[in-house]
């Protein structure tokens, strides 16, 4: 048996393509973590770092899923189509779809936006989750939305024969039922709307114990960020186990090139003992 396996996973509105890492080990596996996706473009800039990653999780006796969430990648459907309710039920559908797998521990790993989606999917789990991995948190829907509305923003600068746009009169558009499209991607307000509204004050993790939150940083004097000591302090008000590692790293997610930050790896491996 191969220890990687391309799998479809019938979900809700499609088939969700994933990849699915057996234990190095060559032991049956018991224990998994999965991987909530980042946002449109920053979902396609991280896959390697993703892939490799997820190679170390399974040298140190993990069974690791990376999917695809309905209308991305390889999975069926259009982005266009995809709304929130659909991606809160993919996460669901892949986890079930590991317990069919015999897997008795389920640990979630996030990266950016992805910890959004996982706080509103744990919201309504029926499941308890062994630990959360938070690959450089987005701690506000709403901010994160305007960032990526003004990329068309500059685009329409860029270019004099269109006209002047500000994200805030995309965001209107949004919360109007109108359909926006930005940078070759078409944003349905059912998915976007929702998303605006989750922001770090309200994240819970109920379920989860055990949460280790990684931030990237651009040199060893930055130190962490405001938002994410906010995180923590709020995450350990209500009892959490939390423990943050500061890795100085580029920005993977959002580099021109395709970037690698292996310490960010070995932190992350190191994290689960």
């Amino acid at each position: 048996m191969s220890s990687v396996m391309p799998v479809f996973i019938p979900g809700q509105a499609g088939r969700l393509f994933a990849i699915y890492h057996h234990p190095a080990t060559g032991e049956k596996a018991k224990k998994a973590i999965l991987h909530i996706p980042a946002f449109a473009e920053e979902m396609n800039k991280s896959r390697r770092m993703i892939a490799m990653q997820a190679r170390e999780f399974a040298k140190s006796g993990y069974a690791v899923l990376i999917f695809d969430l309905f209308g991305t990648g390889d999975s069926e459907g259009k982005f266009s189509d995809a709304t929130w309710e659909i991606w809160k039920n993919d996460v669901h559908t892949v986890c079930q779809w590991l317990i069919e797998q015999g897997i008795l521990n389920i640990s979630l790993w996030s990266l950016r936006s992805g910890i959004l989606l996982a706080m509103d999917f744990l919201e309504d789990a029926k499941i308890k989750f062994d630990r959360m991995l938070c690959w450089q948190p987005v701690l506000n829907g709403e901010i994160f939305i305007m960032q990526f509305l003004r990329l068309r923003v500059a685009a329409a600068l860029m270019d004099k024969s269109a006209h002047p746009e500000k994200a805030s009169d995309l965001k209107q558009q949004l919360l109007d039922g109108k359909v926006v499209e930005v940078a070759g991607y078409t944003l349905h307000p059912d998915l976007i709307n929702p998303l605006m509204k989750l922001f770090s004050d309200n994240i819970h993790f109920s379920k989860i114990d055990n949460i280790n939150v990684f931030e990237l940083i651009s040199s060893c004097e930055k130190g962490i960020s405001p938002g994410i000591n906010k995180l923590i302090e709020s995450l350990q008000q209500r009892a959490h186990l939390v423990s943050v590692h500061v890795v100085v790293g580029s920005s993977f997610w959002s580099t021109q090139e395709i970037a690698e930050v292996p310490e960010l790896i070995t932190q992350t491996v190191n994290s689960l003992y």
